[in-house]
């Protein structure tokens, strides 16, 4: 097996309701984190109904000769499509939505010279990032007035925790028809570590201090292990590793709902 991967969502310590919802699907190298909003249970049906649906549409997508690509679009659009037809039947419904951060890696057989990818479809301001042993990057870019604020000049990056406006995203799943997902391609390497997470993590923890943790909780202990010739329970640190985030986040004032997804790809198939 190419992928493994553990899933960890926590309500936090502010909130009443986790409108989270993750999505791990290593049977098909689908994974999916998404943050939902929505007054009484709103946010917690948009959330859902978005891991469900894009779980649904991409694997009969893919069944169906669909690219990645293309199956990554017509999911969040199925998905955009049924929450907006639902909160239009249900009142207490009205006016839900949810971001929706999906990761499909497309595995190829070394054999036959392709070279495996990792796509990443995206809406809203959740986050996937690459994480390596010499560093963290952000893959997505996320759909958040504060972000278009900083990108013109408006505000600066220590103002972004403060800013009013810190809270409103200029996209998601569920508000608009005529919406699109942005969508990105990397070419992974053996030992790639992916994070897919809601703000309610990237809110309190910074990038540096997720890859602190990342380095404290899993590489370095890999790093051990190979050296002492143990074998490595990738799995069981990944699991560590996701409550590791989990637990910071909360450690930090747990405001909001918290996921934390993390994959690792552990190279091509023979």
């Amino acid at each position: 097996m190419s992928i493994e991967a553990a899933l960890l969502t926590d309500i936090g310590r502010r909130r009443a309701q986790n409108q989270d919802s993750g999505g791990s699907f290593p049977e098909m190298n689908l994974f999916v984190v998404a943050d939902g909003m929505g007054g009484h249970r709103g946010g917690e049906v948009a959330s859902r109904m978005a891991v469900d649906t894009i779980h649904e549409v991409m694997t009969s997508s893919l069944k169906a000769g669909r690219t990645p690509a293309e199956a990554l679009e017509l999911a969040a659009k199925a998905a955009n499509a049924k929450i907006m037809e639902r909160s239009k039947k249900e009142e207490e419904l009205e006016g839900m939505g949810t971001t929706a951060t999906t990761l499909y890696f497309d595995l190829a057989k070394s054999d036959n010279g392709a070279k495996s990818r990792a796509l990443v479809g995206h809406v809203g301001d959740s986050r996937c990032y690459l994480l390596r042993p010499d560093g963290i990057w952000q893959i997505t870019r996320d759909h958040a007035l504060v972000q278009e604020k900083l990108r013109a000049g408006m505000i600066t990056r220590d103002q972004l925790k403060t800013d009013r406006m810190k809270n409103v995203i200029t996209r998601s799943v569920g508000f608009d028809l005529q919406f699109g997902i942005d969508l990105y391609e990397y070419e992974p390497a053996e030992g790639d570590l992916f994070l897919i997470c809601s703000d309610g993590l990237t809110g309190p923890l910074e990038d540096a201090m997720i890859y602190d943790i990342a380095c404290e909780i899993f590489f370095d202990v890999i790093e051990e292990e190979k050296a002492d010739g143990t074998p490595c329970a990738f799995g069981a640190h990944l699991a560590k590793l996701a409550e590791a985030l989990v637990r910071a986040a909360n450690d930090r004032g747990g405001d909001d709902n918290i996921t934390a997804l993390v994959a690792r790809y552990s190279g091509d198939t023979k």
